[in-house]
């Protein structure tokens, strides 16, 4: 399981603009966990959500990583919007998204947020709704319900 999540972050840290700045001679796996900062999920949706329906704020991707209980299972998302937002930011080789999952963050409404194909295949193996879990996501926007999550992916 280990491997799988260092996989993930090593395949997807070309999101992060600070991806090809690493101190010489650091773990590939730590340098890459490291750069996901801890924030607690509930905050930040607060602090995400615009005034207005249809809003959306597009910046560069922040990496970001919260403990959340999973909610549901990924499901068929459509990702056009993800798509076009990490296009704006000029990432070249954008992770494929088709699906999004549910999170609990202690709200009465779960969070729904994109999930990074690979993380979604070993997440409909290995979790259900209710476990508890670290996620690792980039925060790609924000709009009238919060971030906009990119899950790429979980550990325990």
């Amino acid at each position: 399981m280990k491997n799988h999540f260092i996989a993930a972050l090593m395949s997807l840290a070309m999101l992060s603009p600070a991806a090809h700045s690493e101190p010489a001679g650091a773990p590939a796996a730590e340098s890459a966990a490291a750069k996901f900062k801890q924030v607690e999920l509930a905050q930040l949706v607060a602090n995400s959500k615009t005034e207005t329906a249809g809003q959306r704020i597009i910046f560069a991707p922040v990496a970001v990583k919260f403990r959340a209980v999973l909610s549901d299972l990924p499901k068929q998302q459509k990702a056009d919007y993800l798509k076009a937002a990490l296009a704006a930011m000029q990432f070249s080789s954008p992770p494929q998204v088709r699906h999004r999952i549910g999170l609990d963050y202690g709200s009465e409404k779960a969070l729904a947020a994109y999930i990074e194909e690979s993380a979604a295949e070993r997440m409909a193996k290995t979790l259900k709704p209710g476990d508890s879990r670290t996620f690792y996501a980039y925060h790609v926007y924000n709009n009238n319900r919060g971030p906009a999550l990119l899950v790429v992916s979980f550990g325990d």
